[in-house]
């Protein structure tokens, strides 16, 4: 008898108002592959969630290689369990190589620098020829690619156990038969795998074993020989299932023509022609990425339009405008539902009901009870399972969330429904019924464009397919012609040549959307505001006046570099200012003249003791009490401006003069504090994308919940961040004190809002997950040389904020245009 790697005994889970999982057992043997099927909401992904220890089970047990597992996804980790999710657990703003490197166990991890060779080596293993880069960010990669970074993780780090939920959702032809090459060998190992999908004809070709759930209750294992698809189908949803496809349009040859395509081109298509009639349902196929995909989301808006006009009900449609689509009355479901369909924060019911304000508004007012009734009536019209209406859609299961999706875009009644995957994710029981309601609203008069990489479905619910080819129409099948056969003979058969386009544009945006777009763009507005300094006065070059505006960098600079650490993590401190003050005011009482040489060490030791203190507390307002980042650190700046007031009513204590000097030497006219802060941001840039702690900070930033998932410890990330921010304002504080030559309470104020300008102009995202401190160093540079320009021009305070605020309107706006080449 083979040894038991995964064993769940009798686990329960309850959720408030629902019992996910109720006494189910399971178990997977060293070197098997088990299924694991059911309908949405039957408890698979909750179960695997308690096996992976992301749950905490109400009761039962979970035994994970021979150790009983408490909870805890480190341990399960530690423990030889790796899980590729429905939503692969990938940070979108690091790049392929850098999640790889995270995700891996400790033992496996490869050297930060040798990262990307050995990510090439990993993907290699699923396909000589896979077109994934492992320095491409995450975000800029499609749903399918993403995915295949995820399992070839998974697969990277050697699991005693392989939890696979949905794994071939969004691969597509040859990439399904490399998962199940690559699952068989590695089971071949000893692994154990198990396999949950909706696909029954997959579990049943890969499985030795299937478990069925039905509402968190287990109905049995069976040996995979010993039970037919149509046996299982009845066992997951509790008896016969009818026809899976309704019956299809008959007559629709004289209805009237609704929407009309002629010669639509774009980058990705060309030439498209295509005539919809009043109820019909046409499928769109062909292999992915020839093209079918971006003519769909063009009727939508959503691709920029070459060439072509497109008529709907005899009015020709304003094409790149989403807002001129959503006027003529179409619609777009998506298929990537967490990215572009869903709004994870909001309720279920507020999710249903956004996309059709209209029916629960009068005058501008929102009726709350018209929105829950409309939303409890779709919630049982389409049998979502949810505790309440008022539950976040993030929680519900996969399924559910699709059913709850298209309810929410047939509530808005479109004229003419743009469909891409209607049944990603959706068990086999609501297959059948989104089948139905797709034809329901086809005879009521909606005309319906599907897009699907599933041959079966589009042959058994479309009235005619058009089959595309490297971004043409090569064959359009009606009447007995719509069958999987003929869509697959004419995808497999075409001639057609793609029409060459340039890429030059691709691979500019590329670079725009990059990390060093915002540096070289900074560095080009330095060089020219300096140009205008140095044309308009001639003293604005001599060494005295950059002596004096490099000492003014160095300040600001290690702010910024303070505020762009806890800008990684998607926080901000807005009590940086009266931190550098008060550090100022504690030195006032411990470095003047009279007093001894150990007293300036004991002022010095109390002044970044006050920073670190405040670190601490920021830390604590923030991660443990959960309260807004800008909520609490607001909550210090005005506690810390108070204490350097009641310490420094007004400014008082002369700092030492021979201290001011030895601490504002200069080689040659450069200081030597703006010399250590270079010095300091070229470390800490190293480390931001050379090391571990580095890479986990962007990566938490990008998305806390994968961030957990994959081992990084987000309340250790977020306690290096305040703190090391606080000391960091701490050193400038320092800095400013040696400017000031007084304890002035008021003195650093203005650097709150300085510091956040300096990160932000040098390529911070307020999001968190980006940034740069060699970015924040030339942010720093330029905010004090547009300032200085603007005095030595005579111009009034007004004018210098006036020059900032247009520097950081175009910053913000360059940035966030440049980086929506992320949006694939």
């Amino acid at each position: 008898m083979k040894t038991l790697s995964l064993e769940l005994k009798g686990v329960s889970k309850y959720f408030p108002g629902v019992r996910a999982l109720d006494k189910v057992s399971f178990d997977v043997a060293a070197g098997e592959i088990h299924g694991l099927v059911g309908e949405n909401g039957a408890g698979k992904s909750t179960l695997m969630g308690v096996a992976s220890g992301a749950l905490i089970p109400t009761e039962g047990e979970v035994i994970l290689a021979g150790t009983r597992l408490n909870g805890g996804t480190e341990t399960a980790r530690d423990l030889g369990l790796a899980i590729v999710r429905q939503e692969p657990s990938l940070m979108p703003d690091l790049t392929v190589a850098e999640n790889m490197y995270v995700g891996l166990p400790p033992e496996q991890r490869p050297s930060p620098a040798r990262a990307s060779r050995v990510t090439d080596d990993i993907l290699r293993l699923w396909s000589q020829d896979v077109a994934i880069s492992s320095d491409r960010p995450v975000a800029t990669l499609n749903p399918e690619q993403r995915f295949i970074v995820e399992i070839c993780r998974a697969f990277a780090a050697k699991p005693k156990i392989l939890i696979l939920d949905e794994p071939t959702e969004h691969l597509h032809g040859d990439d399904v038969e490399r998962l199940f090459k690559r699952v068989r060998e590695i089971a071949a190992t000893g692994t154990a795998v198990v396999y949950i999908s909706h696909r029954l004809h997959e579990v049943g070709a890969i499985a030795q074993r299937i478990t069925v759930l039905r509402d968190g209750k287990g109905q049995g294992t069976y040996a995979t020989e010993s039970v037919t698809e149509q046996q299982v189908v009845e066992l997951i949803v509790g008896g016969k299932l009818e026809r899976e496809f309704p019956s299809k349009l008959e007559g629709g040859e004289t209805a009237p023509v609704v929407l009309r395509v002629e010669g639509l081109s774009s980058a990705h298509f060309s030439n498209v022609n295509l005539a919809v009639r009043r109820g019909e349902i046409i499928g769109l196929a062909g292999v992915s990425d020839n093209g079918q995909k971006e003519f769909l989301r063009s009727l939508a808006g959503l691709e920029k339009i070459k060439s072509g006009t497109v008529t709907v009900k005899d009015s020709r449609l304003d094409m790149n405008s989403v807002r001129a689509a959503k006027r003529a009355g179409i619609r777009l479901l998506p298929s990537d539902r967490h990215r572009a369909s869903m709004f994870g924060v909001l309720s279920v019911a507020e999710n249903f009901v956004i996309r059709s304000l209209d029916a629960d508004s009068r005058l501008g007012f929102v009726s709350s009870s018209s929105e829950r009734s409309r939303a409890e009536h779709a919630i049982s019209a389409f049998r979502i399972k949810t505790p309440s209406p008022e539950t976040r859609i993030s929680s519900l299961s996969g399924g559910n969330q699709q059913k709850l999706i298209v309810s929410s875009v047939l509530a808005a009644e479109p004229d003419i429904l743009l469909v891409e995957e209607p049944t990603q994710g959706v068990d086999v029981g609501a297959r059948s019924e989104i089948y139905s309601i797709l034809r329901s609203i086809a005879g009521k008069g909606t005309t319906i464009l599907v897009l699907s990489s599933d041959a079966t479905e589009i042959a058994g619910l479309c009235d005619r397919v058009v089959v595309f080819s490297r971004g043409q129409v090569v064959a359009e099948l009606k009447g007995d012609d719509v069958t999987e056969s003929s869509i697959t003979s004419a995808v497999l058969t075409t001639k057609t040549v793609r029409e060459k386009r340039g890429n030059a544009a691709s691979a500019l945006r590329a670079w725009a959307a990059g990390n060093w777009s915002p540096v070289a763009m900074v560095a080009i507005a330095i060089l020219l505001v300096g140009l205008v300094g140095t044309y308009l006065n001639e003293f604005y070059l001599t060494p005295r006046n950059f002596g004096g505006l490099l000492a003014l960098v160095a300040t600001l600079t290690l702010v910024a570099y303070g505020q762009q650490l806890v800008m990684l993590i998607g926080g901000i401190d807005l009590s940086v200012g009266p931190l550098m003050g008060l550090v100022g005011v504690v030195g006032s009482f411990y470095l003047t003249a009279d007093h001894f040489a150990g007293d300036y060490w004991i002022g010095f030791a109390l002044m970044m003791a006050v920073a670190l203190c405040l670190g601490i507390v920021n830390w604590i307002l923030v991660d443990p009490l959960e309260f807004h980042p800008m909520v609490g650190t607001l909550i210090t700046y005005m506690a810390v401006q108070a204490i350097s007031l009641l310490l420094r009513p007004a400014p008082d204590g002369m700092i030492d003069y021979d201290l001011i000097d030895a601490i504002t030497s200069r080689v040659g006219f450069v200081p030597l504090l703006f010399i250590g802060a270079l010095l300091l941001g070229l470390v800490l840039e190293f480390l931001l994308y050379r090391s571990l702690l580095g890479v986990s900070l962007r990566g938490l930033g990008s998305r806390e919940d994968v961030a957990n998932l994959v081992g990084i410890a987000p309340r250790r990330m977020k306690f290096i961040a305040y703190v090391g921010c606080s000391l960091l304002a701490g050193l400038a504080g320092i800095a400013l004190m040696t400017q000031v030559g007084i304890g002035n309470p008021t003195a650093g104020v203005n650097y709150t809002l300085s510091s956040v300008a300096a990160a932000v102009i040098g390529g911070a995202s307020l999001m968190g997950g980006r940034g740069s401190f060699l970015g924040a160093f030339l942010g720093a540079l330029l905010v004090i040389q547009v300032n200085s320009v603007a005095a030595f021009l005579g111009l009034r305070d007004a004018w210098q904020f006036l020059f900032l605020g247009i520097v950081i309107l175009f910053s913000v706006a360059f940035y966030s245009k440049s980086r929506q080449v992320y949006e694939t």
